[in-house]
């Protein structure tokens, strides 16, 4: 399965800050005494040493959300393991079996995020300073707090680095999505925005608010019949029509591009409903894996 390239969505989008942004980089500081307690990651980009967001660090609090959403909608009785419980056995039943059987059997966000036995189909980059928007540092200073009295921990510090003000430039791809996938991309993007996912370190302190800005989404199909203003999941009975968007012939591939959040979130795609079908397919998958070792 997924061997064969059916459609791809990619959106850029900035991050801006909202507040202070904390993404602790290693905690060795260095043998440099002036450095803070937690220095902001940074990587090298053009010849010089620049703060950047992980696309690991996005990904993750996308996923940790994803799963509050999915639990939330989740019909009676489907199977959703944790994250960090029961992997090996998991990847044991899984092993030896095809691509299509894996993904099926697979629970929704294993199908979107990916796991160790099945390669997901979102994929984040890293993100770096947009070009021309300010950037600044600033180290603060906290007082330790004793976790059971409530009080100050003596005269102890501790000084994070944060971006107090910058402009991150974000990409997220989505390839061989479902549009239930894609629905669910767009609701998280807007829990970014108005908040309710917050990134990086100390977000009980008041770290982490990014607002979502120049979303913009370029969606290929390539398939070879035309689909007009309809975007098409993996699937071929997956399909709903979106009114503003007009797909045009690029060499090997059908691609439209759409501005802003939106039509992503208004993308008309039942989330429940869609779990509902995702239950009834990963139950055909376990009865045919159970009726194949039984030898039936």
């Amino acid at each position: 399965m997924f061997k064969n390239l059916r459609n791809e969505a990619r959106i850029s989008f900035w991050l801006r800050t909202k507040g202070p942004l904390l993404i602790k980089g290693p905690d060795e500081p260095g043998l440099d005494p002036l450095l803070p307690d937690m220095r902001f990651i940074r990587a090298w980009r053009n010849g010089e040493e620049v703060p950047y967001i992980p696309g690991s660090s996005l990904k993750g609090v996308l996923r940790s959300r994803a799963e509050q959403i999915v639990r939330a909608l989740a019909p009676e009785g489907m199977d959703i393991p944790d994250l960090f419980e029961g992997q090996q056995e998991l990847e044991k039943q899984m092993k030896n079996r095809s691509g299509s059987e894996i993904y099926y059997a697979s629970d929704p966000l294993t199908q979107l995020f990916g796991q160790t036995y099945l390669a997901g189909r979102l994929f984040c980059s890293d993100a770096f300073p947009v070009e021309g928007e300010p950037i600044k540092l600033n180290v603060r200073t906290h007082v330790a707090i004793n976790r059971i009295t409530g009080a100050t921990q003596g005269k102890a510090l501790f000084t994070p680095e944060a971006v107090e003000e910058g402009t991150f430039g974000a990409e997220i791809t989505l390839t061989n999505f479902a549009l239930w996938q894609l629905k669910l991309l767009g609701l998280l993007l807007q829990d970014l925005d108005e908040g309710y996912i917050l990134l990086g370190g100390s977000t009980t302190r008041g770290y982490g608010r990014v607002g979502v800005e120049n979303v913009r989404a370029v969606v290929r199909d390539y398939r070879r019949t035309p689909p007009g203003k309809t975007i098409r999941g993996y699937e071929e009975d997956d399909a709903v029509e979106v009114t503003h968007c007009r797909f045009g012939r690029k060499e090997y591939c059908w691609e439209s591009y759409a501005e802003g959040l939106a039509w992503l979130v208004n993308l008309d795609v039942d989330l429940a409903q869609e779990l509902e079908k995702l239950q009834r397919k990963q139950n055909d998958a376990r009865r045919k894996r159970e009726k194949v070792s039984s030898g039936g």
